[in-house]
């Protein structure tokens, strides 16, 4: 099983550690994935390097006038002959095919040509000019750790073959006094120490920011597997309660509907009363379980990208009085003032009536269940500054504490210290109500104080106004 058939994503085992002189990494295949990464990035800048120390060789050329005059013509053919047109060439040899991360080792190894030859002029020069090139030297070796980011491991091997070959030469093919011999080797092995240090420190940055950045991209494509299969199931979930509305539906509509006939002993009276009391019981029950399938089923619709409008011209007062007189009763039983007032001209709204409903019955239903006794919920419709047309609905409830002012439009998520003091709720009502009012280019706001109450602000945009202009479509503010 793959990690996208649904296995737990592995956990990554790689073997990210290095030799600690070698810098190279133990694992062959992660040092591989560097040695490409190094390469792509760090080509230019080598290519720059190869083709300015060909210059500057060049330009050094301009000294043999005065330093080694005596074998200008063969420092000359060496400079201009040879090293240079052979790093101009390899330069250019960089953009075929045939060179690449695997043997771009070579690259390094160029400046053994540079070296080599001052070495050669130091073995040809007369005094003083022999005893002065170790300058030159030093520059080959300083240019090849501080500027090729290649290998510190190939820089620092062709660092010590040139010095090499400068002290062979100058102990037993040209020799120098010993005093000269003394201070150029100890500037050469101090430059070769700074130097190859400074590259090591360089590399292992490199290789460390390689590991970090590898270590991310694990973690991204472990994060992006378990957030498919996140997605994946989620949609699978929505996918089922989307299609299972007539399944779930049609089974206790006939629950309520045949619960309701005996209640209301439609066809002659029932044997015992308790018999009546059950089935008023059970009609009870099944429209509670309903109303929370309904709720699940539209939220995961919406959730699904399958909850459409069902859009028409509709009448907002009249839809809020048929509300609340269904709310009357229960308000009375909870012992809760409920007033519904109309503050402005409203006019019609082009709107799908169900799911208007359902914004003012959860919110409404909301503010009873959280509003003790005594209190008082207040639903009114009217505008904002902007026009647009906004029910509210405001209790003396137990509040919401700011903290907790999101959370709650997340599905099935129930604030901890609110409790009902009728039923503990799916926490679905203000989720479908932010769902609802989305789709319908409204908006959703609370405002709330602990201990205070709340007031939710549903506001509809004045583009779904039939009469803009409040005409006959409208109810007059009372």
């Amino acid at each position: 099983m793959t990690p996208d058939d649904g296995a737990p994503s592995p956990v990554d085992r790689t073997d990210y550690s290095m030799h600690r002189f070698t810098m190279r990494f133990r694992d062959p295949e992660v040092e591989d994935r560097f040695g490409e990464k190094n390469y792509e990035r760090q080509i230019g800048i080598t290519r720059l390097s190869v083709a300015g120390g060909a210059l500057v060789f060049a330009l050094f050329g301009i000294l043999d006038l005065y330093v080694i005059p005596e074998v200008l013509h063969e420092a000359w053919a060496l400079r201009f002959g040879l090293v240079c047109p052979v790093l101009f060439g390899l330069v250019a040899f960089s953009y075929t095919r045939f060179v690449n991360h695997r043997n771009s080792g070579l690259l390094s190894f160029v400046m053994l040509i540079p070296g080599f030859a001052v070495v050669t002029m130091t073995a040809i020069a007369d005094a003083p000019g022999a005893y002065l090139y170790y300058a030159g030297i030093i520059v080959a070796v300083g240019y090849s750790n501080c500027l090729w980011r290649l290998s510190y491991v190939y820089s620092s091997i062709v660092s010590v073959l040139v010095v090499i070959a400068y002290a062979w030469v100058v102990v037993f093919v040209n020799p120098m006094p010993s005093d000269i011999l003394a201070s150029n080797l100890t500037f050469l092995a101090s430059t070769i120490g700074i130097s190859v240090f400074l590259n090591y420190v360089q590399e292992s940055q490199f290789r460390a920011n390689f590991v970090d950045n590898e270590k991310l991209r694990t973690e991204q494509r472990r994060s992006e597997r378990l957030l498919s299969r996140s997605e994946a199931a989620n949609r699978a979930k929505n996918d089922f309660l989307a299609i299972m509305s007539h399944e779930l539906r049609t089974p206790l509509n006939a629950i309520i509907g045949f619960s309701e006939i005996i209640s209301n002993q439609m066809f002659g009276p029932v044997g015992q009363t308790k018999y009546v009391d059950y089935a008023t019981d059970i009609r009870s029950s099944g429209a509670h379980l309903l109303s929370i399938i309904n709720d699940i089923l539209d939220i995961s619709k919406a959730e699904a990208g399958k909850l459409q409008l069902e859009e028409e011209p509709i009448d907002p007062v009249e839809a809020l009085n048929r509300t609340m007189r269904m709310f009357r009763q229960r308000a009375s039983e909870l012992g809760v003032d409920l007033t519904f007032r109309v503050r402005d001209d409203i006019p019609w709204l082009i709107a799908d009536p169900r799911l208007f409903n359902q914004v003012a019955i959860n919110l409404t239903s909301n503010a009873l269940k959280f509003t003790p006794e005594d209190g008082n919920v207040w639903v009114e419709l009217s505008f904002d500054a902007a026009g647009d047309m906004v029910l509210s609905v405001k209790d003396t409830g137990i509040g919401i504490k700011a903290s907790d002012k999101e959370r709650i439009f997340e599905p099935f998520v129930q604030v901890e210290d609110a409790m009902s003091r009728t039923q503990q709720g799916t926490g679905l009502g203000l989720p479908l109500v932010r769902k609802i009012m989305s789709l319908h280019g409204g908006r959703i706001e609370i405002e709330s104080t602990v201990g205070e109450g709340t007031t939710a602000y549903a506001t509809f945009p004045k583009s779904r106004f039939v009469a803009p202009e409040a005409s006959e479509l409208s109810w007059k503010a009372s």
